[in-house]
């Protein structure tokens, strides 16, 4: 980040978030806390966007079960087993 392209402002943030923050900066910006949450802005305005592309479209949100099976996923948790029929 260039320093004549930036403002300064301020949060106001509890005291586990601040630190899970700065560890995130730390290990993805060299501790640059600024870097981290311009990055997270960026992906932010991308989300929005597939929002909007997909409601122009139909295609509906993902609903809590998905979510909660793509998290699954990236935590790298064995999805649940299915039961399956007798076969006839």
């Amino acid at each position: 980040m260039r320093a004549g392209r930036t403002r300064t402002t301020s949060f106001s943030l509890d005291e586990a978030t601040l630190k899970n923050l700065k560890a995130l900066a730390s290990r993805r910006h060299q501790g640059n806390v600024s870097a981290l949450l311009a990055e997270v802005a960026a992906r932010e305005a991308k989300f929005v966007a597939a929002e909007a592309y997909f409601a122009k479209y139909g295609i509906p949100p993902l609903t809590d079960a998905a979510i909660a099976r793509i998290e699954a996923e990236w935590r790298g948790e064995a999805p649940p087993r299915r039961s399956r029929g007798r076969a006839a």
